[in-house]
């Protein structure tokens, strides 16, 4: 637990523990209690993490300890490998999403994956990954892999981070019949977004058809997605993996007939 980010707190228990305002209840040390035992790299306080304001030596105050928190690094901590499908091939295979899909009155394609991280005892756990491709014509279930880790839990001050890096063209038609292109927000693109254990980071890919017989659509072959997932732990630490290019096709028509294809 970190210590508290203002307020009261001190080298004792006395000041609390809701939140954490002692630094010997976040730190252990031995009595009686010095600021001097907890500087940055010392035996009590190995390498805490960046977010914390305690220096490795000199002058430090009960203020360089808001937001501190324990990380004792204990020399496993890892990360696994892109899932993979089978043999090296990783999730999901060689496309994010590819559909096709035409409807006389409405046609919508869809792609979304997401991100989340699942805590397990003894901080192991797992990030994990979502995918899915759909049509307006019916839901479809996502599938769901995860790339595990040892010893890097979020409680130990680790911090999990995912960006996306795609590369692919759009069109949409023209005029009053043009078809509606939603993509992630162009400032996600290439910049990591922290993850959680509460709430999933989502990216999602659409392409909508609802005029006369227009067409969109989203990439194509050779056009694709990347993504990587990074954790640096409380002692600096970064570790990265990345699903490699993964291409993206997606197309919706609003026609008389109604066809479907792509996986």
């Amino acid at each position: 637990m970190a210590i508290a980010s203002s307020g009261t707190i001190s080298l004792g228990p006395t000041a609390g523990t809701d939140p954490q305002r002692s630094i010997s209840g976040e730190f252990g040390g031995s009595t009686p209690h010095a600021l001097s035992e907890y500087y940055r790299g010392g035996s009590e306080v190995p390498n805490t993490a960046a977010n914390s304001g305690v220096p490795p030596s000199g002058t430090i105050s009960f203020g360089d300890f808001y937001d501190a928190v324990n990380f004792a690094a204990t020399g496993s901590e890892a990360i696994g490998s892109w899932p993979v499908v089978f043999g090296s091939l990783t999730h999901p295979g060689n496309q994010w999403g590819s559909k096709n899909f035409t409807n006389s009155s409405f046609a919508e394609v869809t792609a979304t994956i997401d991100f989340l991280v699942v805590e397990a005892s003894g901080a192991n756990g797992t990030v994990q990954i979502r995918y899915f491709t759909s049509d307006s014509s019916a839901a479809s279930s996502y599938t769901t892999t995860a790339l595990t880790y040892v010893d890097l839990d979020i409680s130990q001050s680790a911090v999990w981070q995912v960006k996306a890096d795609w590369n692919y063209t759009t069109s949409t038609g023209a005029g009053s019949d043009a078809a509606t292109i939603t993509e992630p927000a162009s400032n996600l693109d290439n910049v990591y977004r922290t993850l959680s254990t509460s709430s999933r980071v989502s990216y999602t890919w659409k392409v909508t058809a609802n005029a006369n017989n227009e067409t969109g659509t989203i990439g194509g072959f050779g056009q694709g997605v990347t993504f990587y997932l990074k954790n640096t732990d409380g002692g600096g630490t970064v570790r990265e993996v990345n699903s490699g290019s993964k291409t993206i096709f997606l197309k919706a028509t609003r026609g008389l007939q109604q066809e479907v294809g792509g996986p």
